[in-house]
């Protein structure tokens, strides 16, 4: 069977990197300094199919689009199955971007070896789309290997002095969880057929028809902890600092997406496919989400490095993307979703502006660094930007985020959903502090060049728009998330689950394109003359209750539903 969508953006998306870095490593033969400025290319052509994605998706349609599938070993179940939804599609096209910004922003880096440098991270940027897009499991874990491979190599071979420690120990970590998913996925394909009784990989085929609940715990935990490992969550953390303190700094910037994709596996595999599983893990993953959140700032707290810093406030973000995940309600599962493009615009940002710092001053320990605004105000005006978008600044791009994940934890878990406020208060204190230890004061390091060059304000000027434009305009984003988000809650609370939900209706109801849902009562529970406190509140005339940035959520005008009475 073969059918693909026109034109298929997608695999033009996942391939032409791969041709770009061919093309790289050709011309880099012959003309080494010719090969940053054909990476360049690659990867700014790699955004017109980018902007046309965006473009030809259909807003007003939930489930995957732009699909291709075309038969790989019909025999066994394989296909090359790809497609978005209202998630994928942004992680899909904010890859293209990152990897540009990466590009640029290491024009001058890797002296020698831009070849290499320029055609991995060309590679990476294909492996990381591929993950996002694939729609097979045995094609997801192709993409899934193969984004690890450029990434290791980057740090192993044009890394820092303990560049090859990092490598390995990123290796043996992430081959480890790699393993186990693989016999998890040998095992579903065998333990569960599709509703036409021949075995499939097809994900959305495998959630339609979910396991029975006895047999999906260890299959869950195969998965769950390959993803976890790549977030990374408490305790499978130890690999993410020595990767990033020793990767190339350009290349952190696209780097950054690889821990979305762990997140984005519990959304698009673990979850649809083990949903009593999920749902039975959900109170002990929401526990280690809260440490990871606490654990990486007071981490973060104790650091001198800046890089080392971003490492653990990485970390502690990711553990409120995890927390959302895992209140397995409509709130905290689209406060998630979207906190995964905003932790990759503010991430990427963050690591562009250290490279742009270590450039010029050579440091990155913050006890040499001082008196940078001064010099530099073009430079410390983005730092600061995309600073107080990290600790959540309302009206940037990561407040709303972080407010659902929060009003999701508080639904699920009260007490959870306080321990994670103050992980917010302590982002304040670790970032506000190593921006003033860099920037201001007397300058205590030297320091080099003018402030920040056309092509560097180039590089960071769409990253900084976004920040802006998710934090004024969040329904933008927030309403193509809903329709993904109610499948995950759907799913994960349906009738035939064995065990009562406590996902969406605990505590909080559900934003669903800008109205809430609260259950109905229509059953003999119901007895004639008592109030039925079902009912659907609309989002008309809210504008007293919530402000633009904060739509979907909206001031209540109840419309009860109907009831019927024995």
């Amino acid at each position: 069977m073969t059918t693909s969508s026109f034109p298929p953006l997608l695999s033009i998306l996942i391939f032409w990197p791969v041709l770009g870095a061919i093309l790289v490593a050709a011309v880099g033969k012959s003309h080494p300094e010719r090969a940053r400025y054909w990476a360049l290319g690659v990867a700014l052509v790699e955004l017109i199919p980018a902007v046309l994605l965006l473009v030809l998706f259909d807003w007003s349609k939930d489930g995957m689009q732009l699909e291709e599938l075309v038969g790989w070993l019909p025999a066994f179940g394989l296909a090359y199955h790809v497609g978005v939804d209202g998630i994928s599609v942004f992680l899909v096209a904010l890859t293209a971007l990152l990897a540009v910004v990466a590009l640029l922003l290491s024009w001058d880096d890797a002296a020698g070896r831009r070849p290499a440098y320029a055609g991995l991270v060309l590679l990476l940027e294909a492996g990381v789309i591929g993950a996002f897009a694939a729609l097979d499991l045995v094609l997801f874990f192709v993409f899934w290997e193969a984004m690890l491979v450029p990434m290791y190599l980057l740090t192993g071979v044009l890394g820092g002095p303990r560049r090859v420690y990092a490598a390995l120990k990123f290796f043996l970590y992430t081959s480890a969880g790699s393993l186990i998913m693989l016999a998890g996925i040998l095992v579903v394909r065998f333990a569960q057929p599709t509703p036409t009784g021949a075995g499939s990989f097809d994900i959305q085929a495998l959630a339609a028809t979910p396991l029975p609940p006895g047999t999906q715990g260890w299959l869950f935990f195969a998965f769950a902890l390959a993803f976890a490992i790549k977030v990374p969550l408490f305790p499978l953390h130890n690999w993410l600092v020595d990767l990033y303190s020793q990767s190339p700094l350009g290349a952190l910037v696209l780097a950054t997406m690889l821990v979305k994709v762990g997140a984005y596996g519990f959304l698009r595999i673990a979850i649809p496919l083990f949903p009593d599983a999920a749902r039975g893990a959900a109170p002990l993953i929401s526990i280690l989400a809260v440490v990871s959140i606490l654990y990486g700032a007071m981490l973060a707290l104790a650091q001198r490095d800046l890089v080392r810093l971003l490492a653990f406030s990485s970390m502690s973000h990711m553990g409120f993307v995890m927390l959302g995940i895992f209140a397995l309600n409509m709130q905290g599962i689209q406060g998630a979703s979207i906190q995964l493009i905003n932790h990759g615009v503010t991430v990427g940002a963050l690591f562009a502006i250290a490279a742009l710092i270590r450039r010029r001053t050579r440091t990155l320990e913050l006890n040499r660094l001082g008196g940078l605004s001064a010099r530099w105000p073009i430079l410390a005006g983005f730092f600061l930007l995309v600073l107080f978008s990290s600790v959540g600044l309302p009206g940037l791009n990561s407040f709303v985020g972080e407010f659902l994940i929060l009003l999701g934890a508080f639904g699920s878990n009260v007490t959870l959903g306080i321990l994670a406020a103050l992980g917010i208060i302590l982002a304040a204190v670790y970032l506000l502090n190593a921006y003033r230890r860099a920037m201001w004061g007397e300058p205590r390091s030297e320091v080099s060049g003018a402030d920040l060059r056309w092509p560097e304000i180039v590089a960071l000027a769409p990253l900084a728009a976004l920040v802006v434009f998710i934090g004024v305009f969040p329904s933008t984003i927030l309403q193509p998330l809903a329709g993904p988000a109610d499948a995950i809650v759907r799913g994960v609370t349906r009738p035939s689950s064995p065990e009562p939900s406590d996902g969406a209706s605990a505590g909080f109801p559900a934003v669903v394109d800008g109205s809430i849902d609260l259950p109905v009562v229509a059953d003999s529970s119901v007895r004639q003359g008592e109030p039925n406190l079902g009912a659907r509140v609309t989002t008309a005339s809210c504008s007293a209750y919530s402000p633009e940035w904060m739509a979907p959520v909206a001031f209540p005008q109840w419309r009860t539903a109907p009831v019927a009475f024995p």
